[in-house]
């Protein structure tokens, strides 16, 4: 489902993709995070085939005009986990309202594993 809403430019609807993708830019430019996790069995199979998935490790839904982010990331070892997960949630939330105009609800951040 794609994100929608009004303006005065008009209706502007964003694909969850181009969300996802954003996200995970946003993800892997944060201070701590190595890389982003699958959450899904065939966002594995794509990588053992060097397909990547547009939306690997992410996840939007859209409820009433509200977005709900989860992103599975692995961290960077000795890091502040709490730091990063705050610093990772504020910035996904500006980015997230800044390019869709829409108030992002709730953002989930997994932490599935620790990388040397």
């Amino acid at each position: 489902m794609a994100l929608t809403t009004s303006n005065v430019y008009g209706d502007i609807t964003i694909s969850n993709d181009a969300v996802s993708m954003l996200v995970s830019r946003v993800a892997l430019d944060c201070y701590g995070i190595v890389e982003l996790a699958a959450r899904r069995l065939s966002d594995s199979l794509l990588e053992l085939f060097n397909k990547p998935s547009p939306n690997k490790g992410v996840k939007i839904v859209t409820e009433n005009n509200k977005v709900y982010v989860d992103v599975y990331v692995i961290l960077k070892e000795g890091v502040n986990r709490e730091a990063v997960e705050e610093s990772l949630h504020s910035s996904i939330e500006y980015h997230v309202e800044q390019l869709t105009g829409m108030l992002v609800k709730s953002v989930k951040i997994h932490i599935v594993g620790i990388k040397l």
